[in-house]
């Protein structure tokens, strides 16, 4: 008996883990933010875009498909060269334009 509730609530866990990690999402381009990112400091540098290429975002789910995402090869004006890949059309940028790379610690977006 001790067994088939130790069953159970394993089956609990992951059943509220997979209907939590459900319920998060990517945003769905630069210009969509979440909730908990009003009001929360941003660092912002300028750069050039480099390189564009459309790629793919897993989805994690068999049920839905991948996300369209565009990845960017950026020259920031310190020099520094970094890749972003975030969910978006790569025919929205072309290399020469001039972006803004925002990181918030954790996630970073390129925009126009």
């Amino acid at each position: 008996m001790k067994c088939n509730s130790s069953k159970a609530a394993l089956v609990a866990v992951v059943v509220a883990v997979a209907a939590v990690s459900g319920c998060a999402s990517t945003p769905r381009d630069a210009d969509t933010f979440g909730r908990g990112v009003a009001g929360e400091v941003q660092s912002v540098e300028w750069g050039t875009v480099q390189a564009v290429r459309p790629v793919a975002i897993e989805s994690g789910r068999r049920l839905t498909s991948d996300t369209s995402a565009v990845e960017f090869t950026v020259t920031l004006d310190s020099g520094k060269s970094i890749v972003v890949v975030q969910p978006g059309s790569a025919n929205d940028y072309r290399v020469g334009d001039r972006v803004r790379v925002t990181n918030d610690g954790t996630q970073t977006r390129v925009a126009r």
